[in-house]
Formats: structure tokens, sequence, C-alpha cells
């Protein structure tokens, strides 16, 4: 397992927690559009290299820990995820305040770590299935 999306993922929520604790919505764009591309060229760069060396990158077991590990982390981080983005957005693009805009503009790094805990309990989940082997049934 490569590093380099781990890395990039971690710079990413970093960067756009601070861009929007800043008040720099355009520059969190444009940080995750860097880092989204700076990611699939990564992908890339590892597939062609495996594919030279006539590797195999992912088999069925891989692919299956990987879908149940994104479900477990969607269902352990979405509602936290959802409640910040109703807090954090929608008194900008909605006029609907939920808490005082004081408050929100506190709580926008919250919105780059709620993302962070979504990739890390995804991290966590593969990291079990993987070791624990559970993934055939249910």
């Amino acid at each position: 397992m490569s590093w380099i999306p781990i890395v990039l993922g971690a710079i990413l929520g970093a960067a756009i927690g601070y861009a929007l604790a800043s008040g720099n919505p355009v520059v969190a764009l444009i940080v995750a559009i860097v880092c989204g591309v700076s990611m699939i060229v990564t992908n890339y760069v590892q597939r062609s290299k495996a594919e030279k060396e006539g590797m195999v990158l992912y088999d069925e077991m891989h692919v299956t820990v990987a879908s149940k590990s994104a479900y477990t982390a969607l269902r352990a981080s979405l509602i936290a995820v959802a409640l910040i983005l109703i807090v954090t957005v929608w008194p900008t693009y909605f006029g609907v305040a939920v808490v005082p805009i004081e408050i929100v503009e506190k709580l926008y790094p919250g919105l780059g770590l709620s993302f962070a805990i979504m990739i890390m309990s995804y991290l966590i989940a593969y990291a079990y299935y993987m070791k624990s082997k559970k993934v055939i049934e249910g």
C-alpha cells in the first residue's frame, strides 16, 4: 500500500479546513482539484508500473474488502459530515442560519476534519477487514 494517497488526503483535508477557516472557498476548491488530479496521476503511475512488471494490484478479495470498508466508513461518519455541512453551508448559500454566523465561521475547520474522519474510518475498517478476512459473507 502506498503512502502517497494517504499523505495527499491529509494535506487535502488540512488545506481545505484552513482555506475555509480563513474565508477563501475558492482556494479550497483549487486545492481540492490539485490534490484530486495528483491522486489520479499517482494511481495511474502505480498501475502502469505494476502492469509493466506483470503484477496484479487488486484481486476479488481486495475489491470486497474495499467495498465493505467504504460502507462501514460511510455509516460511521455520515451523520457527523451531514451535520457539519448543514451548519456550515446552509447559512452561506441558502440564507437559513441554523446557528449564529459567528459560530459557523469557527466550525469551518471541522468541515475538513469531518472528511478526514471519514477517510481514517475507511482506512481503519480496511485494515481490520484485511486482517480478519471476514469479508466472504455478510
